[in-house]
């Protein structure tokens, strides 16, 4: 059957072809201005999936490469720290912690021993100021907590003057300048060294195993209303008189004391999980520690622990065995507590000041000699993490990158390709107009025909 040719029906049809035409040459045109395949999700759905799923996988590597890379700065504070701290522990150069101590042990530089105990007591300081480190505004040992500062020196408290009945009143140390009557200690009614406050608006709250106790049971003490200890263990009123003792977040570094103990164990359990990549995933709200990575330092745990040794037996020099108790573990302890002995030193001959000082100070020795090691080998756990950060840096830029060019290659055109693509639609749309105008001429005789 042959289709017969009308001048509608060719009308028709080139108008068609026409709008078509125009249609590619304005998209030709848009490409080539945009340099993009598609510009909205209906215009390719597929194609706009895969992006959107590479453009997702891209921005949380990116998140991921952020934080990794922040991590890393970190660490590497905390590696330049860890440098010239253990370079001081373990080297044995005479202007070195480790150095000193020799020296200090060996009778034949005994007469130089005031001069290495200041040596020792300014490195234990220097010790904590690079403990004290901060990346930005954030304090680098901090463990949790980063916004306060670590490691400080403070003055030793007077037990006796801040206890409290039961604890309650432990905020208002202060004003604790009662004590027990001694009356009623001897008969069992009131434990004894009980303080209690002489503040009006306290009183009402001072108890005893739950009891309020009657102001006849409260007699002003006026021997202990001393808030610190001095160094050789007399009571003051002045910090700058006290002993100072190192303290890591508010505790007491070398305190054996239960509840001091507790908080210490509890910051070496804290965490401060951090997304970089590891395949983060959760369990019953909690974060699966093997896919993320725990940023929080320690201190303390860096420095060679917290608490003491419980006892120590050394060798005097003349012969006799002598037994120390709570000798402290931390490096930072052992050092500043060596140094306050040695410059208790005989000037002129080095020798102790007691035999207490000599058994103490060998013992120190003993527990610096033996916990060394262990401090350097939780620097190298360091070293690694920070190594790991530095290679997961590396692998993250790596897959950002490959993500990058894989949606770049489906998203955008190539520039050349576009021009020629939309040069050859504008040439096919010129072609249109011009066979149009064939027929619109061809049209025109029909009608003066008729």
């Amino acid at each position: 059957m042959i289709t017969r040719t009308t001048t509608v029906g060719s009308l028709k049809s080139y108008r068609y072809d026409l709008n078509r035409s125009n249609n590619t040459m304005n998209k030709r045109m848009n490409t080539a201005l945009t340099q993009r395949t598609f510009n909205s999700y209906a215009e390719d759905p597929a194609m706009a999936t895969r992006c959107f799923q590479l453009r997702r996988a891209f921005q949380r590597t990116a998140s991921q490469l952020t934080v990794n890379d922040s991590l890393r700065h970190k660490y590497d504070v905390a590696w330049s720290a860890k440098l010239t701290a253990s370079q001081d522990i373990y080297a044995m150069a005479d202007d070195t912690s480790f150095g000193s101590i020799i020296r200090g042990a060996n009778g034949a530089d005994a007469s130089g021993r005031n001069a290495l105990g200041q040596s020792l007591t300014s490195k234990a300081k220097d010790l904590v100021q690079i403990m004290n480190g901060r990346y930005g505004e954030n304090y680098v040992f901090g463990g949790a907590d980063t916004l306060n500062v670590p490691f400080t020196w403070e003055p030793e408290e007077n037990p006796v003057y801040i206890a409290a009945p039961d604890g309650t009143n432990a905020d208002h140390a202060a004003a604790f300048q009662y004590m027990a009557d001694p009356a009623k200690v001897a008969d069992g009614t009131l434990p004894e060294g009980t303080l209690y406050t002489n503040d009006p608006t306290l009183a009402n709250q001072v108890t005893v195993d739950g009891n309020q106790v009657p102001e006849e049971n409260k007699a002003y003490n006026d021997s202990y209303p001393y808030k610190y200890l001095k160094e050789d263990g007399t009571p003051t009123n002045s910090a700058k008189e006290a002993k100072s003792v190192l303290c890591f977040r508010g505790v007491r570094v070398d305190s054996n004391a239960e509840g001091d103990i507790r908080k210490m164990e509890e910051f070496l359990k804290e965490t401060k999980y951090v997304d970089i990549g590891l395949g983060h995933k959760e369990r019953d709200g909690e974060a699966v520690s093997s896919s993320v990575f725990n940023s929080a330092l320690q201190g303390v745990y860096y420095t060679g622990g917290y608490g003491t040794t419980d006892k120590i037996e050394v060798t005097l020099s003349n012969g006799n065995t002598a037994t120390v108790e709570d000798v402290p573990q931390n490096l930072i302890n052992i050092i500043d507590r060596l140094g306050t002995i040695l410059q208790r030193c005989d000037p002129d001959n080095g020798n102790y000041a007691s035999e207490e000082d000599e058994a103490e100070a060998r013992a120190l020795f003993k527990q610096f000699e033996d916990h060394k090691d262990l401090y350097i080998q939780r620097w190298t756990e360091l070293d690694t993490e920070t190594g790991f950060l530095r290679d997961n840096s590396e692998l993250l830029t790596n897959t950002a990158d490959s993500l990058s060019q894989q949606f770049m290659a489906l998203e955008d055109e190539d520039p050349a390709a576009a021009i020629s693509a939309y040069m050859f639609a504008r040439y096919c749309y010129d072609t249109a107009l011009k066979v149009g105008n064939s027929i619109l001429s061809q049209s025109l005789m029909d009608y003066i025909n008729l």
